[in-house]
Parts: C-alpha cells; structure tokens; sequence
C-alpha cells in the first residue's frame, strides 16, 4: 500500500527531467505537455512495479514449493486458450493493453521510427521478463513470476499497435513546430526547471570536491586514512559552523551562477539547456553588475539557508513576489533603454 502510496509523488518527482528535455526540444511546455510527461514517468514506473511486485512474502517456503521454468514455445496460448477459455483470452488481451502506451509514447512523444520502436519495445518487454525469470536480478531467491515468450510477442504487439494508433493520432493532430530561439521572459516552470538543472550541477562539482578535499586531509593532516574524520569548521556565520562541504559549495554555486551567465550572455548550464537567460532586460557596465550581485545575492540566500537567520521567511517572500509580479525581484533593476524587451511576453 505504501508503495502505490508513494507512486504518484516519485513519478512527479521523476517527471522533472522529461520537461528539461521537452524544453529542450521544443523550447516551450504546454500544461498538455505536462500531462502527456507526467503520464509517461507515471506508467514506466507502473509497468515495473505492477510486472514485478508484489513479490512473495515467505521467500524460503515459496522458493522451495515453487519451481518456474520459462515457458518457451510461441504457441502455448492456443493450448492456454482451449484448457482455460476466456481467462486465458482475457490474459493475452491484458498483454496487449498494458503495452499500447508503450507505443504510443515512442511514436508521439518521442517520434522514433518504426525500425526504432520494434526493438525498443521487444526488448522493454524481454526486460520485464527477465527481471522476473532472475528473481528481480536475485533480489528475491528464486523466479516467482513466469517467463513467458507468448508474453513478448503480446506485449510487442500491444506496442506496435500504440506506435500505430500514434500515427493515426498525428494526422489528426499534427505536431507543432517550435522556435528554439532564447527566451527572455521565461515562466515559473521553466526557471524552476533551469534551477533545478543549475542546482544539480553545482552540487554535483560541489560534494565530490568536499570529499577529495576531506581525503587529503585525511591523509596528510590526520594522517590516518583507516577512519573518516571530517575537516573542523573553517568559520562560523551567525552562529552556525561553516564547513568545508558549504565553501565547496559556494565556490560552485558562485561558477555556476555567476561566471557562467556573465560568460554566457545570461545562459547558465541549465539556461541553454531549456533556452532560456536570465538578463529578461538588456543590461550592461554597472547596471549588469547590479544585476548579478543582486541575483547571487538571492541565490545564496536561499542555498544557504541552513547559515543565514530568516532566509526561509525571505524565500516563502520571494515565492510570493513572483506569484505578484510574475518576476524575480533583480529583474526590476534598472536596465538599458530598451523597454520592447522588457515588455516581451513570458513565455512557459
């Protein structure tokens, strides 16, 4: 129960890195888009666990009372068929259905070719069976579910049929065509998307570099490398410890999303990936400085909460600004003359 629970939330969390490729591709996001991205983390997370869970409680006793072997012969359903009648047309049908997404998603949303989808979807079957012939990969002591070749040509058939229906669906809807120019009015969802790549990033350099740091320490300093011992505060900021993890981490926050963008016109890593800049005005000398101290400034605010008094009363803030002005509160700083720009739409 917990874990159907959970499914929902973990396939929204999971969600995130189909929209930073949507935006990718498309350099914008409808709420549809959303949805149709939403759906497919949601079912290749139900395909899993409904093909492989729940597993048997009692491993020891089920293993030793059971002993699956895979069922290799293609045409085992027509004898299912005249033994069990309609339950087992009724599990032929089921194979069927539970892969129609599967196609549907590799034609519509992905827009693989055929040569591509036919083996994507063989082996996305062959994949579940496999994890259940080997016991999830020995996580459980023996098979507990049949490996069944009449279940890959089901479920392969069921895919085929979805790519087919994908087809079908695009001469009634035709795909959209969408400029990959940079926007500069991005919405909410895009620039939680970028920070979310942005932020990825920086702890991603960040974290790594504490440990190696910790490691030479360890080694030259402790000189002991049999035990961990971390490095001491190397500060304290309003009372708190400053450690080596939080320099790290600020030296790459500071990289990332400072030196990148002023580099970079306004891209940070996350900005060029979603198409996207920060600079929403047309900025330069001591406006463009102003600017970017001001939106470190934001940023280190809200990374380093843990160190800075009130900073989750001054993010809930922010969060209400932008819900107000539909704008971080740096891109109201004065800009260059340029008022078209500002004026620009936002885009989602």
């Amino acid at each position: 129960m917990m874990a159907i629970a959970l499914w929902p939330f973990l396939s929204a969390a999971l969600t995130v890195p189909v929209l930073a490729l949507l935006y990718h591709r498309y350099n914008r996001i409808r709420f549809s888009q959303t949805l149709v991205a939403y759906g497919t983390v949601l079912y290749a997370i139900g395909l899993l666990c409904f093909t492989l869970y729940p597993m048997p409680e009692d491993a020891v006793a089920y293993c030793a009372a059971h002993h699956l072997t895979p069922q290799l012969n293609p045409l085992q359903f027509v004898g299912d068929i005249r033994t069990d009648g309609l339950s087992a047309i009724m599990q032929l049908a089921l194979n069927v259905i539970f892969f129609l997404p599967l196609g549907f998603i590799i034609g519509r949303v992905f827009r693989w070719p055929i040569a591509a989808a036919l083996p994507v979807a063989f082996a996305t079957s062959l994949l579940v069976e496999t994890l259940q012939l080997t016991g999830f990969l020995g996580l459980y002591p023996c098979s507990y579910r049949l490996f069944d070749v009449d279940d890959l040509i089901t479920n392969t058939l069921g895919a085929l049929l979805g790519y087919g229906a994908a087809k079908l669906f695009d001469r009634i809807v035709p795909p959209r065509t969408y400029s990959l120019t940079t926007v500069t009015r991005p919405g909410f969802l895009r620039r939680c998307i970028t920070y979310v790549i942005d932020l990825t990033a920086v702890t991603v350099v960040a974290m790594p570099t504490a440990m190696l740091i910790t490691i030479a320490y360890d080694s030259t300093v402790v000189r002991d490398m049999a035990t961990w011992q971390a490095i001491p505060a190397i500060g304290h900021m309003f009372g708190h410890d400053v450690t080596i993890n939080d320099l790290t981490m600020l030296i790459s926050l500071l990289v990332f999303e400072l030196v990148v963008p002023l580099l970079h016109g306004g891209r940070t890593l996350g900005g060029g990936f979603t198409h996207m800049t920060c600079e929403t005005r047309t900025r330069s000398g001591w406006r463009r400085a102003l600017f970017y101290a001001a939106r470190t400034a934001v940023f280190v605010i809200v990374v380093f909460a843990r160190l800075i008094p009130l900073a989750c009363i001054f993010t809930f803030a922010l969060l209400i600004f932008y819900v107000v002005k539909k704008q971080m509160p740096y891109d109201l700083l004065p800009a260059d003359n340029e008022p078209v720009v500002a004026d620009a739409p936002i885009r989602p």
